[in-house]
């Protein structure tokens, strides 16, 4: 009697939930935010829309003075740099996710794997495997970048060839809020991300107890006019022990139409040593989908040492054949000082097609 009793409550509590939940589906729920973020719980609007299917492919041709191939000549040779291939949708206006995946090289790597949960243009969340906002560079797509290269102080301390030895693409698994302040018509004027990682690099499960965070604030007094203050705290552990690994930055952009300039100044420490460079890259966009573009790297392995420091001037061009084909051409002289490494030449042309 007293189990038959149990059941019956059990199957009206959920009968309840059941009436509750359908009437709160017409009904939008009050703001915590302002009357300007509505928080809308709509469970009908929670819908999968048909995933889209993307994808780049990247072919590329480098000769390299400064590596060597098996013979110990100036190396030479094409590769394809990028085969990707992504996923995405939305459940509705409130949700919607990325899956994209790189099977260039001998293994397949998991570039993207994450979900955002959108409350408000002031407050979202991010959780998954995505890229960590650092400095501007990285958080534009190699479609959209005016070099073939990353400046390599971007490169060094910002988990692309990471002096720390993590090799990531910029990303990391964890969770983020982010959101904008002021709305203009077209753009926001202040803009944050807050993030905390594991600090491994893509899809690595935490090796220590410690986590790295994210601050990254853009303030845009222009709509063409980006500045940009980064900084990432955290460690990551080499197989011996938990090393320091702490990056900063700031920087602009200014991208009115055809002209686009951009600076930034990257400050990190790995360890004991520390490191700091600049680049600032210069485009200009013509007729016939031409851009050419100059840029200028420094980077200083060790600011205490003074050693291993390298110039890099690149001039190159870049032709975008339609919103899908871009072609790009950059040679880059590189100025080594206080280095056993002797001046190098870099020429390289890649072809990017996205669908």
């Amino acid at each position: 009697m007293k189990k038959i009793i149990q059941n019956n409550i059990a199957a009206a509590a959920l009968l309840l939930a059941a009436s509750t939940v359908s009437a709160e589906t017409n009904a939008e729920q009050s703001t915590f935010l302002g009357d300007d973020a509505k928080v809308n719980i709509n469970l009908s609007q929670f819908n999968p829309s048909v995933p889209k299917v993307g994808g780049l492919i990247n072919g590329r041709y480098t000769y390299d003075t400064g590596s060597k191939d098996g013979n110990g000549d100036s190396y030479n040779g094409f590769d394809i740099r990028r085969a990707r291939l992504s996923i995405s949708g939305d459940f509705g206006k409130s949700i919607d996710y990325r899956v994209q995946a790189d099977f260039a090289g001998s293994n397949v790597k998991l570039i993207d794997a994450y979900a955002r949960f959108k409350f408000a243009k002031e407050l979202n969340l991010q959780v998954g495997e995505y890229k960590v906002a650092y400095s501007q560079e990285t958080l534009d797509g190699p479609t959209s970048w005016l070099t073939i290269e990353n400046p390599t102080v971007v490169a060094k301390l910002n988990g692309y060839s990471d002096i720390s030895g993590i090799s990531a693409n910029g990303r990391d698994v964890g969770l983020r809020l982010y959101g904008s302040f002021i709305h203009k018509e077209g753009y926001s004027v202040i803009g944050y991300k807050v993030g905390i990682y594991n600090g491994q690099g893509i899809n690595v499960k935490d090796k220590d107890k410690y986590k790295d965070v994210e601050t990254y604030i853009t303030v845009n007094p222009l709509k063409a006019l980006t500045l940009s203050f980064g900084n990432y705290a955290g460690r990551y552990f080499d197989g011996t022990g938990s090393i320091t690994r702490n990056r900063l930055s700031a920087g602009f952009t200014y991208n009115p139409g055809k002209l686009f300039l951009r600076s930034e100044y990257l400050h990190g420490k790995t360890g004991q040593q520390k490191h700091q460079g600049v680049y600032a890259t210069a485009g200009y966009k013509l007729p016939y989908g031409l851009q050419p573009v100059l840029s200028y790297g420094y980077y200083q392995k060790d600011t205490e040492a003074k050693q291993d420091n390298q110039s890099d001037y690149t001039v190159g061009i870049n032709w975008s054949v339609n919103k899908w084909v871009r072609l790009q051409l950059d040679y880059t002289h590189t100025d080594y000082t206080a280095s056993s490494k002797k001046n190098s030449n870099l020429l390289e042309t890649q072809l990017l097609v996205a669908f």
